[in-house]
This record gives C-alpha cells, sequence and structure tokens, in this order.
C-alpha cells in the first residue's frame, strides 16, 4: 500500500496542566459532510482547525484553559452540539484531547464497558492477545491507495473485505508492526445490523476456553473518504497455532503441523472421503503446511480416513486419544445455539482443522460468525438433533443424496460422548447463552457503537467499490434496523431477541432450570492488561 495511517484511541496518562497551551484533536472526513474542513467551538468562540497533512486528523493549539468545546464541519451547519443535544467536557487535568472522532460521543469507552462471565479456565494463549484489539476503544484507520492497489477478492461485494500487510519502510519504519501486528484483516461486517455478532460470539468462545482470533470494531477510510464500520480481525496462520497449540522448536525453528480451512462447494466439507469432482484442495484449503514437508493435504486426508473407520459406538478413550473431543463439542454447541447456518454441522463451511506434526492429534475449530443469532436463520428452535436435520434441509451431497456431516454422526450422536454434550448445552446456556449473561454487554455495545453504527449508513454514499464490476449492491440498513437489533426483545431476526427467544426455548427442550450470569473464572470483555511486548 501507498501509505498507510492508522489513528489508535489508546489512553492517555493525564498531567496536571501547568502549561498555557493546550491541543485538540479530531478526526473528520469534512468533504463527506460537504465542508472544507474542521471547526472547533471553544466556550462558544469559534476556531478554524488545521490538517497538516491534508487528510482527516484536524488539530488546534489552544492558549488558556477550556471549559468545554464542540467540533462543527466548516460551511455546513453540521455541528455536534446538534447532534448530542450539549457540548463536550474539556478535562481540566489535561492537555491535549484524544484523537476523538466528530459525531461520535464516546471517544474511550471504559467507564461502560460490560463484560461476561468466563466459565472455563482461561488458555495460556490468551496472554498473548494484542491491545490492537483494546477493549473500549475503537481503532480509525485512513489508507492511502491508487485504483490500481485494490484487489478484487469478493468480488460481489460493494463493501469490501480487506487483509492489510505492515512491512518495513525506510522512511516510515514504525509501520513495521503496531501491537506486535504485523498483519491483520477488515472484516466488512456487511449483513450484520448490529455489527457485534462475531465478536460477541468469539467472546462466548473465550469464556469457554478455546481458540478463538481476536477482533474489535474500527473505522476505515480510503484517501480520506469514509468507507464504514469494520471489524479489525487477527489472522488464522502461524502466529495463531504458536498462541493455541503449543508449538515445539527444534534446531531450525518452530515445528508446525497442518491448519486447513473448510470450504463449502459443490460438496460441503463433511469430511467424508468421496466429493465427486471436488478437489481436496478447495473443500481444504491448506493454511499452514506441516514442517516436515511433503503432500500438504496428507494430514487431512489420514484424519478422513480415521473418521471414517471410527465405529459408531467407539469408546471415548479410543476417540480422545487421536481426537480433541472438548474442543470440537464446545465448538458446536456454538454453533447451534447461534444457528451458524454457514458453518460445519449445517453447510461443511467456516472451520479449521489443525492437525498436530507426524499425525498427531486433531482439533476443530469454527470461524466467521457475523450470519448468526437471527440473522437467515431457518431453525431457531429444537434440539441439536432437530437443527442439523432441518438446517442441512434435502439439499444433496452434492449430486447425492442428503448427508449428515460425518462428525455430529461420529462424535455428537456417539452414545458414550452424547451425555457430555447435553451437559454442556445445559451449562452454557444456564451461565452464559441467556440475556441475563448477554443482555448488559449487548446493552454496552449498543450504546459505545451507535454513533459508529449510523456513521456506517452514512458511509455507504461514498464507498468508490460499490460501483464495481460485478458489485451486487444491497439494501442499505436503516437506523431503525440498527436499533431493532438491541432493543427489539419479540422479532428473533434480531439479535437481542434471538438470544432470548433460543435460550428460552434450549432451556425447555434441554430440561435447563433458570438462568445465570456466573463464571468460575473471572469475566471476558474487560480491558486487556498487557506489562511489556508479547514475544510471539
Amino acid at each position: 500500500m501507498n501509505n498507510f495511517k492508522l489513528f489508535l484511541l489508546i489512553g492517555l496518562a493525564y498531567i496536571i496542566n501547568v502549561q498555557a497551551t493546550v491541543k485538540f484533536k479530531v478526526l473528520c472526513g469534512a468533504a463527506d459532510y460537504g465542508g472544507t474542513g474542521v471547526t472547533v467551538y471553544i466556550d462558544g468562540v469559534p476556531n478554524p482547525m488545521q490538517s497538516l497533512n491534508q487528510d482527516i486528523l484536524w488539530e488546534f493549539s489552544y492558549e488558556g484553559t477550556p471549559t468545554e468545546y464542540y467540533y462543527e464541519v466548516t460551511g455546513t451547519a453540521q455541528n455536534e452540539l446538534k447532534l448530542f443535544g450539549h457540548p463536550r467536557t474539556w478535562d481540566p487535568q489535561s492537555t491535549t484531547t484524544l484523537y476523538e472522532v466528530f459525531g461520535r460521543r464516546h471517544t474511550i469507552g471504559d467507564d461502560i464497558i460490560k463484560t461476561i462471565p468466563r466459565i472455563y479456565e482461561p488458555l495460556p494463549g490468551y496472554d498473548k492477545y494484542s491491545a490492537l484489539f483494546q477493549e473500549g476503544e475503537i481503532p480509525v484507520i485512513n489508507v492511502q491507495i491508487s485504483a490500481a492497489d485494490y484487489r478484487q477478492g469478493s468480488k460481489t461485494q460493494e463493501k469490501k473485505p480487506y487483509k492489510i500487510e505492515l512491512s518495513e519502510n525506510e522512511q516510515e519504519p514504525y509501520n513495521a508492526e503496531v501491537y506486535d501486528r504485523k498483519e491483520f484483516k477488515l472484516r466488512n461486517v456487511r449483513f450484520d445490523e448490529s455489527g457485534i455478532k462475531n465478536k460477541i460470539v468469539g467472546d462466548m468462545a473465550e469464556s469457554l476456553g478455546l481458540p478463538i482470533s481476536q477482533s474489535a470494531p474500527c473505522r476505515l477510510y480510503i484517501n480520506n473518504v469514509s468507507y464504514g464500520l469494520y471489524e479489525i480481525a487477527d489472522m488464522y496462520k502461524k502466529k495463531f497455532v504458536r498462541r493455541f497449540f503449543n508449538t515445539e522448536q527444534d534446531a531450525d525453528g518452530y515445528v508446525y503441523g497442518s491448519l486447513y480451512k473448510g470450504v463449502s462447494g459443490e460438496y460441503p466439507a463433511y469430511l467424508y472421503s468421496d466429493f465427486g469432482t471436488s478437489k481436496i484442495q478447495s473443500l481444504y484449503e491448506s493454511i499452514v503446511e506441516p514442517s516436515a514437508g511433503g503432500d500438504p493435504h496428507q494430514d487431512i486426508q489420514n484424519m478422513i480416513a480415521w473418521l471414517e473407520a471410527l465405529p459408531d459406538n467407539a469408546p471415548k478413550s479410543q476417540i480422545e486419544a487421536q481426537f480433541d473431543i472438548d474442543m470440537f463439542l464446545k465448538y458446536a454447541a456454538l454453533e447451534y445455539l447461534i444457528c451458524h447456518w454457514d458453518g460445519y454441522l449445517s453447510n461443511g463451511n467456516n472451520f479449521f482443522i489443525y492437525i498436530e506434526p507426524n499425525n498427531g492429534k486433531y482439533h476443530f475449530f469454527s470461524y466467521d460468525f457475523d450470519l448468526t443469532m437471527g440473522k437467515w436463520c431457518e431453525k431457531k428452535d429444537g434440539t441439536i438433533d432437530d437443527y442439523v436435520k432441518l438446517i442441512t434441509g434435502n439439499k444433496g451431497y452434492g449430486k447425492e443424496p442428503k448427508r449428515l456431516p460425518l462428525m455430529y454422526k461420529k462424535i455428537i450422536m456417539n452414545p458414550e460422548i452424547n451425555p457430555q454434550f447435553v451437559s454442556l448445552i445445559q451449562e452454557i446456556v444456564g451461565n452464559l447463552f441467556n440475556i441475563e449473561a448477554l443482555g448488559p454487554r449487548i446493552d454496552y455495545f449498543y450504546e459505545f457503537l451507535k454513533d459508529d453504527l449510523y456513521w456506517d449508513i452514512f458511509s455507504y454514499n461514498f464507498i468508490k467499490t460499490q460501483f464495481f464490476k460485478g458489485a451486487d449492491v444491497q439494501p442499505v440498513p436503516t437506523q431503525a434496523d440498527v436499533d431493532a437489533q438491541y432493543t427489539d426483545l419479540t422479532n428473533p431476526e434480531n439479535l437481542k431477541a434471538y438470544v432470548k427467544y433460543k435460550s428460552e426455548n434450549v432451556a425447555s427442550v434441554y430440561n435447563i432450570n433458570g438462568f445465570k450470569n456466573e463464571g468460575k473464572y473471572g469475566e471476558v470483555g474487560g480491558k486487556l492488561i498487557t506489562i511489556g511486548k508479547s514475544t510471539e
């Protein structure tokens, strides 16, 4: 990329103001509002701000100690006094604002953060989490690129997802990494009016002690133009494997097994050995190749052969010796509870399998949760068996008759393992997946992100990729659509209503007596406390 700028809303140490000059800093794509710049009104007096690099960062130095202030887009009637109904209050102990954003009430959400219970012991890998995804803060990214720099991945989406890779540059050495991350994804959350479903499910996965990539909301600008609210997310690559799977080292470095991504095509990636004319390379994409070399798909072929040969009533101890039962059952429970209709149990899609070196243990984990919790869900009630059988519908297995996902048949339906799965569902719904436990966190996100979600709607006026060839333009959500995700409790197409409906239904079919907001191991979703630099 030609130029990459990332404004992180990081906490600044407050010091007693003994200087006469204080600084105002605000991020605003003024031209998007029809303006020529930004003006800061300090105690009622207008002061034009400057953008030193002609981008979205506007600054003004003020002599004295302000009391209150607000921002206005120069040359327009759009200002925060009208938006908020009151001015911002200056902190008398500060010499500068943080990187504030025009039209956003909350720069830092520390005082309103709500968490969820942690019901399983945390993994050591969580200690390697990056402050790039800090809770209660929203990174603002402004990318300077030319038309030739765009890639055409996700061709049909008018609001594109992106991958950003940082590289060393003699002129800008600080661009080599940010908070120990050299690359990350920007997920467009185009079909999630709440903007937080992937984040909420990730929180639940962490509560269950599962490997999961970090994510957080962020704002994206391209060439100083508003491109909307995105989700900044960590990558499922070698660092992720090292973080969660105890990767050993030898004289040549880290010793990796094989990481595969399950991708549904003509055939769902159900882990059967026969899939017509489809290629194993397309159904199970090799993300991390084994350090031992050789055919990168040999490990997944070994796993498929093992799974197919496994008796339906195999002893649990035999399965556990080769397969991580606990991890699979927890992710299968999540897929069922959130209605991950584009996941493994339904569409044979959106999952990873990590196989330890030398045909070691098999680990399954799901991902990509933004089309869940009510969105296009065709089976919101019933047991796991009802869900799997109905959500897969009557569609065939490629050109053949319908089949059920192989791990559902061999693992979940195993007579010795199924009671463990039922007990897990009861524990998750009783203590975590219910409105008492998730409701306060959903409410926090609504308060913290509302201005950003409304701005995301506004940004569709400017996203140039919607005019690219082949772009499938979808209806733009309204503010009412956004509000309903967070406030409606009657229509399970909406986030909060879905959690209420689904938890109550599961409680009735699995004999769960009451809901709690309770975890044995603390909480998930608080501020990340980092000491020094991560050494991944």
